[in-house]
């Protein structure tokens, strides 16, 4: 007879949502985590859109260490000299408000708690080495040259799922599954930071970013949402770019994005708090890995569920969806005391019907646009001569659009025909 009905490894949004689930249908439950307390080694920072959440963590929002609901949202791309800027700041982001700005070290902390108290037995601080396995299936971990057993074991270790790589348990990380991030948390004033983004004290802003003023082919975007007292801002970059380019480091990414005037001025005077950097699931549907097996499932980031189309950036509300997916998986194999491959391919199922692999596979190729030439490149030089050229008055007569558009053309070296076929590509894959 195995020690507990299921363990969870890993205490993040993925795995203590599926630790509640579990727990809150009287399952046996190890939760555990590497960091203590819990979510310590995450950088800070996101946007959280919480209905999943609220299935099993009811009225979450009023409990939780939320920082802002959003209410307004950008998409920027960026030149050397200019920022063109689509926002939105909506009354109607406020039906439900279930999108917040959150600190993960707080909140990952806030939901293993409540798996705690929901009756999972929380561990942190331990480090599983490896699965444990007997007859080909997993019957629990090894820690410490220690097996503990579980009927099923639930994997939720993050962009970097050690445990899953070297237990055989999933394919090792491609170029192409991943990009890497690096994020600061700047502090300011709760009041200038209301005055720079035109915010009340509850309200927040997310915003996107195409940094088409980089050099030597390397791809990158940027990401700036505000929090209470706080601004968390970073880079993603392309891993297969950046790894091609010999003379270009992430670091100098980072600075180049914090230092572009329509950033730095959004940050001016403010106290740099946390400077981290970590992997970022980018893969998609066709980078998805295997997410189960013979008594194990694997959930969150660790299966590449994240979602990106370069308008949205989304990942604590796949890793909740699918941890909670897990956990109906495990509850009913534990009915019918079935761990086998079989039955826990009823996961998949599940993912399948809901909206998180359902995402990715209506935007399936989507990376071909979000390290695409048009985002990065065409788009951002484009916008930039035209617009300037429209709104700039130097004493010469105006020009109509389409001569603006015809000369900015010219000018980027930009065919029609290109224009037309990756514009066709992006609107067809976003």
């Amino acid at each position: 007879m195995s020690e507990f009905d299921v363990i969870v490894v890993g205490a993040g949004p993925a795995g203590s949502s599926a630790a509640i689930k579990l727990a809150s249908e009287k399952m046996n439950v190890l939760l555990v985590d590497r960091a203590d307390p819990p979510g310590s080694k995450n950088i800070s920072g996101g946007v959280l859109w919480g209905n999943d959440l609220e299935k099993i963590v009811p009225n979450w929002n009023k409990m939780a260490p939320v920082e802002r609901y959003i209410t307004s949202k950008g998409v920027g791309f960026l030149t050397k000299d200019s920022s063109i800027d689509v926002n939105i700041k909506s009354r109607k982001f406020l039906q439900g408000v279930t999108g917040y700005s959150v600190l993960r070290v707080k909140f990952d902390q806030f939901l293993a708690k409540r798996a705690e108290s929901a009756g999972a037995m929380l561990v942190s601080g331990v480090t599983v080495e490896n699965l444990a396995f007997k007859d080909g299936k997993v019957i629990g971990v090894v820690q410490e040259g220690d097996t503990i057993t579980a009927d099923t074991v639930i994997l939720a270790e993050g962009a970097n799922p050690r445990v899953a790589i070297d237990s055989g348990a999933r394919r090792p990380i491609a170029d192409q599954d991943v990009a890497i991030g690096i994020k600061e948390v700047v502090k300011l004033p709760e009041a200038t930071i209301n005055e720079r983004f035109g915010l009340t004290s509850k309200e927040g802003f997310a915003g996107e970013y195409a940094l088409g003023f980089l050099e030597d082919g390397v791809e990158a975007g940027g990401f700036l949402y505000t929090n209470r007292e706080s601004i968390s801002l970073g880079v993603v970059i392309n891993m297969g770019h950046l790894r091609a380019d010999d003379k270009t480091y992430s670091f100098d990414i980072m600075d180049q994005f914090t230092d572009h005037p329509s950033i730095a001025s959004l940050i001016e005077n403010g106290k740099l708090s946390e400077y981290s950097a970590h992997l970022v699931v980018e893969g998609g549907y066709n980078s998805f890995p295997k997410q189960y097996g013979n008594g194990y499932m694997i959930v969150g980031d660790a299966a590449g569920l994240s979602f990106s189309n370069g308008l949205m950036i989304q990942g604590m509300n796949y890793a909740i969806a699918s941890g909670i997916l897990a956990a109906e998986t495990a509850i009913e194999a534990k009915k019918s005391s079935d761990f086998s491959e079989k039955s826990l391919s009823r996961y998949k199922e599940k993912l399948m019907e809901s909206f998180v692999a359902k995402d990715a596979y209506n935007f399936k190729g989507i990376e071909e646009v979000t390290w695409g030439k048009l985002a990065h490149k065409i788009m951002p030089s484009l916008m930039e001569d035209v617009l300037v050229n429209m709104f700039l008055t130097d004493g010469t007569p105006k020009k109509h659009l389409t001569e603006l558009i015809r000369k900015a053309m010219k000018e980027n070296n930009v065919k029609s025909s290109d224009l037309l076929m990756e514009g066709y590509k992006m609107i067809r894959r976003m």
